[in-house]
């Protein structure tokens, strides 16, 4: 027998087969890509929170919650941008609608412009039986 007559052996692959694996790789690059994105936004969140967080801390330092006389004076700080370059830090205070001594204070931190997910608020309740509100 020559070479010429042998039947012709299956050299490659046929066009479903291509498209079936295109398909496939596929459809794992789209999941590696969400992957990829949802690290990337949990990296962004997280590194917004521990700047906001830095922020804080340096407006507790320079802004000392100290009340001697008026809780409202003593406690509130207009906007600070001085702390961190493009950061706003703010507190304010009011008194609890009980009038049982509560006051409520806000502390809320600002990058940039502000907006959602541009804004970091913390509040908390402050004992302080012996102060009158300035209602």
């Amino acid at each position: 027998m020559n070479a010429s007559a042998r039947p012709a052996a299956r050299s490659g692959m046929t066009l479903v087969e291509v498209i079936l694996a295109v398909f496939i790789l596929g459809v794992c690059l789209l999941g590696i890509m969400q992957g990829m994105t949802a690290c990337m936004e949990t990296f962004r969140a997280s590194s917004f929170v521990q700047q906001a967080a830095n922020v804080l801390a340096l407006g507790d330092e320079a802004h000392p919650a100290v009340v001697e006389n008026d809780p409202v004076s003593d406690l509130e700080v207009a906007p600070d941008s001085s702390l961190l370059d493009g950061w706003t830090w703010e507190r304010s205070c009011e008194e609890d609608e009980d009038e049982d001594g509560l006051w409520l204070v806000r502390v809320k931190v600002t990058k940039g412009r502000g907006g959602p997910g541009n804004e970091l608020e913390v509040v908390s309740l402050r004992y302080l039986p012996d102060m009158e509100g300035s209602k």
